[in-house]
């Protein structure tokens, strides 16, 4: 196992420095300031410079390296079937590393200073006896509706757990701030907790829980003794009533690459695109599913708590995802990613907009 450092690192940075034309119109930092120095590649060039001693640390750089919100939209490996583990690894080890050489990042700082969240637990069947324990990250905690709802499906389907559910900051944001070290302590004390439960299951209802535990622990050299099964893989497929656009969010996507997981989880009426509808982003006929889930999905925020970045970036990366979705002209939003909730719930006021548990 790599440590997870920078100069550990090296070939995948020179690797993501090299620029590459064809993604660069679907990078959301891009396309919100059309300033190339919010290219990924361009963005570390900036990080590679400070690294080799090339340019000086400076605010602005910082800025600048701090801003994307890594959701892995328009990098290099969309179009040439790289690995898509690099370019988020070498951006948190950037971050890291201008940490270390003594940047004072507003957005570590608002991130520290932020109590991590806690939610009311739900209240979920327990049988001491399971095989399998839940965890229930932070973020899917704070759709309250769902509580109810997925404990309905729990009765209703014979599935109990071995633990009490409680509330769990996952850690990502840790390492979105360059804090790799505290995220490793944080990420470690969760896996051991789960550990401790000596179960051959935990099951998880975020993508982003699923991929912390299945591939990201393997980076800090984390074991879990647990297979890890995330919801959304043992579920049945949810009818849809009226037209509706699926959103997946960046972690489904482009994180677990869930896009065909998702897609068949929500039927469509008919794969037959609409014309007029973007090439890899396709809308579709009839009145199902409205959109054909791809890797290239748009993000509408980041998927963790958001410091530092310009409220205009943010506005401007919101507002081009939501123009895909009203192009669909759909009666419902069904959502698969908790932290994208509660921005499509207050943007479409005029939808039915549903969070995936409770539609199961």
């Amino acid at each position: 196992m790599r440590n997870f450092k920078l100069e550990n690192y090296t070939q995948e940075l020179n690797q993501q420095v090299i620029h590459m034309d064809q993604a660069v119109c679907y990078s959301p930092e891009f396309r919100a300031t059309r300033m190339m120095h919010q290219y990924p590649s361009r963005m570390l060039q900036i990080a590679r410079a400070i690294f080799k001693d090339e340019m000086p640390l400076s605010d602005y750089a910082g800025e600048i390296i701090f801003t994307s919100i890594l959701s892995r939209q328009g990098e290099r490996w969309q179009n040439f079937g790289e690995c898509p583990e690099n370019c988020t690894d070498v951006t948190i080890l950037a971050r890291a590393m201008l940490l270390e050489k003594g940047y004072k990042s507003p957005a570590t700082a608002a991130f520290t200073a932020t109590p991590l969240p806690t939610f009311i637990p739900w209240d979920l069947p327990v049988d001491t006896t399971s095989d399998t324990a839940i965890l229930l990250d932070a973020n899917t905690a704070s759709v309250a509706s769902a509580a109810t709802s997925f404990a309905n499906y729990c009765n209703k389907t014979g599935l109990a757990f071995a633990n009490k559910a409680e509330t769990e900051a996952i850690g990502f944001d840790y390492f979105a701030y360059g804090l790799v070290d505290l995220g490793t302590i944080h990420l470690q004390a969760l896996v051991d907790k789960y550990n401790s439960l000596n179960v051959a299951k935990v099951l998880v209802l975020s993508a982003q829980t699923a991929y912390m535990l299945r591939t990201f622990v393997k980076k800090v050299g984390i074991e879990p003794n647990f297979e890890v099964v995330y919801l959304p893989e043992i579920i049945d497929a949810i009818d849809l009533s009226a037209r509706t656009y699926v959103y997946a969010g960046s972690f489904n996507t482009r994180y677990l690459m869930n896009s065909e997981l998702i897609n068949n989880l929500t039927p469509a009426e008919t794969n037959v695109q609409v014309r007029t509808s973007q090439e890899f982003i396709p809308l579709l006929e009839g009145n199902a599913r409205a959109n054909k889930i791809t890797m290239w999905q748009k993000p509408i925020a980041a998927e963790y708590t958001l410091y530092g970045t310009a409220p205009a970036i943010v506005e401007a990366i919101k507002a081009d995802a939501i123009r895909d979705i009203k192009e669909a002209n759909a009666a419902e939003i069904l959502v698969f990613e908790p932290t994208a909730y509660a921005i499509l719930k207050d943007a479409f006021a005029e939808c039915k907009v549903t969070y995936y548990l409770d539609a199961i």
